[in-house]
């Protein structure tokens, strides 16, 4: 799979979590981008900054927790798409 929809219930483009507006948006992430994006921030991680920035395939920034980088790993490792966070 090369490409992943993500489906939220809430806005992902905001850094903090608890600022996401409520509405439904879909996402498009090249999967081989993340995953070499969810290894550099692994090997630099900052714990100031719990979340993972990813540019999307319409070149918007979005920002997922540590339990929403579970699913879209998991999700990708299963060829499964699309995957519903929030």
């Amino acid at each position: 799979m090369e490409i992943l929809e993500i489906r939220s219930s809430h806005d992902l483009t905001s850094k903090l979590p608890a600022a996401r507006r409520v509405s439904e948006h879909s996402y498009w992430l090249n999967c081989r981008q993340f995953v070499s994006v969810h290894r550099e921030w692994q090997r630099n991680r900052v714990p100031e900054r719990p979340g993972l920035g990813l540019m999307t395939l319409g070149f918007e920034r979005i920002w997922i927790t540590e339990e929403e980088i579970g699913q879209v790993a998991t999700a990708i490792k299963m060829t499964t798409s699309p995957v519903a966070l929030g």
